[in-house]
């Protein structure tokens, strides 16, 4: 994935922005998880966080009782993640390994919940079909994904965002069910990149 030598390359130097604290976010976030998790009972079951880096959502999903394997290709954001589960004293299991080779990775088989904040946005056409097989592969029958993207643009070096058709092409099998626009606070310079949350539903 050409991706990973970019965040390589960011993670060695500490520039990690897409880190930064972003008014909204979360709270959104636990809005989208909850509607996971009306129907369950803690454990919730098994999530699998997509480009996971240094841990910060992979440790919320656990917070809320879901047993969790976080999957990122840098080996510096694995080690950050494991560490932060270490301080906030959860119980994350962390891969270093790539989205477009899940199975390889030994992340697991049979997640019920997937979370991608934004790892689908800066892949290319032929990577985002190798992560949705990868995902179907060791999805359950009944799986739900939450993926963060931009909108679809040219952005120059910039990723390129996602519509809702290279969801649908890179995630056969699986449903759009919702669509909800993100109400996390944006710099200005962000403002047309438009991010939506998606919810697609495999098998149903």
């Amino acid at each position: 994935m050409k991706a990973s030598s970019f965040y390589r390359f960011v993670y060695a130097i500490g520039i990690k922005p897409w880190e930064a604290e972003t008014e909204g976010m979360a709270t959104q976030l636990e809005s989208l998880l909850k509607r996971e998790e009306v129907s369950r009972q803690r454990p919730y079951g098994s999530a699998l966080d997509l480009g996971c880096g240094s841990g910060r959502w992979s440790v919320v999903l656990a917070r809320r009782g879901w047993q969790v394997v976080g999957v990122d290709a840098v080996e510096k954001a694995v080690r950050a993640a494991r560490r932060r589960a270490g301080d906030e004293d959860v119980d994350v299991r962390f891969v270093e390994g790539d989205v477009t080779a899940l199975s390889e990775a030994g992340v697991g088989a049979r997640f019920e919940l997937f979370l991608d904040v934004e790892c689908f946005n800066h892949l290319s056409d032929r990577d985002r079909a190798a992560m949705g097989r990868e995902v179907s592969a060791v999805a359950s029958a009944d799986a739900t994904l939450l993926i963060l993207v931009w909108a679809r643009a040219r952005r120059g070096p910039f990723p390129p965002g996602a519509s809702r058709q290279d969801l649908e092409a890179a995630f056969p099998g699986w449903r759009i069910v919702a669509e909800d626009p993100y109400q996390g606070v944006l710099p200005a310079p962000l403002k047309r990149i438009d991010p939506r949350w998606y919810r697609l539903s495999h098998g149903r």
